[in-house]
């Protein structure tokens, strides 16, 4: 015996199949993906500009490398003045 539809059930002539679906979709995540795509992490790695001279650590201003040397380096007698990181 052979299958039949029900009328009525068969989708629209303009409706997109699944696969069709999921590729569209696909296409506007790697769009929305490729404006988007390495900006937090660049943008942090441009943020980090004074370096300790002794381990090359990276920080984000003076301040912070003055607490860094307390936490880090606290045998160190000499502290590079804030001119060399200007």
């Amino acid at each position: 015996m052979e299958k039949t539809r029900a009328r009525g059930l068969s989708p629209p002539a303009n409706a997109m199949v699944r696969g069709h679906a999921k590729q569209v979709a696909q296409e506007k995540n790697a769009a929305k993906q490729k404006a988007a795509k390495g900006t937090q992490r660049f943008d942090a790695a441009k943020k980090l500009t004074v370096v300790c001279p002794i381990c090359r650590t990276s920080v984000v201003n003076y301040a912070m490398l003055m607490q860094h040397y307390d936490a880090k380096h606290p045998k160190e007698k000499s502290r590079p003045p804030e001119s060399d990181f200007s």
